[in-house]
């Protein structure tokens, strides 16, 4: 790629972006420049940004997952390899996404907090109906929630 580091920095910039995939001339992955990437390989070398080539800084044939991958797998992936953005592609190899592993966290703990609020009133859903078919007092249906 001919980009300079400047001019996709400015990109990024403008949209809040801390990722950008780097297409080769036919529009396939040639690779990924993460802000990361500028400030150690860009910034930390006094390297001019406006005259370094992007193609000469970027992380080339990244690590990608499939977007028919599970979620999990693409954590995995993300966390044993210490990334925090991982290119998402299509069955034909075509970029299709990236993950971000902020979001994909968030995401994983929502739907656990969703999944313990449901599991947790569902319990107690339980508890008050033993309670009232055995005649349970209300001390013991409060004692008993207290332990779920």
């Amino acid at each position: 790629s001919s980009d300079t580091v400047l001019g996709v920095s400015q990109m990024l910039a403008s949209k809040r972006g801390d990722a950008a995939i780097i297409t080769d001339s036919s529009g396939g992955l040639a690779g990924i420049i993460t802000d990361t990437d500028v400030t150690r390989r860009v910034v930390a070398k006094k390297l001019p940004p406006s005259s370094t080539r992007v193609s000469d800084v970027m992380t080339a044939n990244p690590t990608c997952v499939s977007s028919s991958d599970s979620a999990t797998d693409a954590l995995v992936t993300m966390v044993e390899n210490h990334f925090r953005h991982l290119p998402v592609t299509d069955d034909n190899g075509a970029v299709v996404g990236v993950l971000d592993i902020a979001k994909c966290l968030n995401d994983a703990i929502t739907k656990l907090e969703k999944q313990k609020d449901k599991s947790s009133s569902a319990a107690e859903d339980a508890v008050k109906q033993m309670a009232s078919l055995q005649g349970a007092g209300g001390a013991q249906a409060a004692a008993l929630q207290q332990l779920l």
